[in-house]
């Protein structure tokens, strides 16, 4: 036998643990009870707690929220003149009210987490606070253009600096294996 065949019998072989060696980070995780390219090798306590129904509806809330700031900042900004108060109104009071939804279901989400889970988590909770108390503050203070001049470019700012705080929200939840739905990026002012 020559040296040609004896490889060409061996190359299954190979193949098979190439293969084997290639998926094993895939089977891994799946042991784990994690989906490939999800959320990596983290724990399974983990992986629950971002796939807890508070969190859910939180996520969602935040998206809820993104596409109410999207629409008013981009009638604000580019199209100023088609702009009318009730829809600045409307807008405004939806963006509002899925705030409060947020906080709700936050608040109710960090209830379901022991102190064990809490303090591995603290980072990324301080991180969603940052931006969750920067949401708040241009909130309040479209509030109060809102009720009085409703200057247009103050609403176009405004919502801007929102958009800036919901992408990096949303950047947080893709990198936590919570969504694939793409930020909302804020239009041009």
């Amino acid at each position: 036998m020559n040296r040609i065949d004896r490889s060409l019998k061996l190359l299954p072989f190979l193949i098979v643990i190439l293969l084997l060696s290639a998926f094993s980070p895939m089977l891994s995780a799946q042991e784990m009870g994690q989906r490939p390219g999800m959320m990596g090798e983290r724990p399974e306590g983990l992986v629950k707690m971002m796939q807890e129904q508070n969190k859910v509806l939180a996520n969602a809330s935040i998206q809820y929220l993104a596409v109410f700031t999207s629409a008013l900042h981009l009638q604000a900004a580019q199209r100023p003149d088609q702009i009318n108060p009730d829809f600045i109104k409307a807008a405004f009071g939806e963006m509002k009210r899925s705030f409060a939804l947020i906080e709700q279901f936050q608040k109710a989400h960090v209830k379901t987490m022991d102190a064990a889970m809490q303090a591995q988590v603290k980072m990324m909770m301080e991180r969603m606070n940052r931006n969750l108390v920067g949401l708040k503050e241009n909130l309040d203070f479209l509030e109060k253009e809102i009720q009085g001049g409703q200057n247009l470019s103050v609403i176009a700012a405004r919502t801007g600096e929102m958009l800036t705080y919901l992408d990096e929200l949303s950047k947080m939840r893709d990198a936590q294996g919570g969504g694939s739905t793409p930020p909302m990026k804020k239009g041009t002012n």
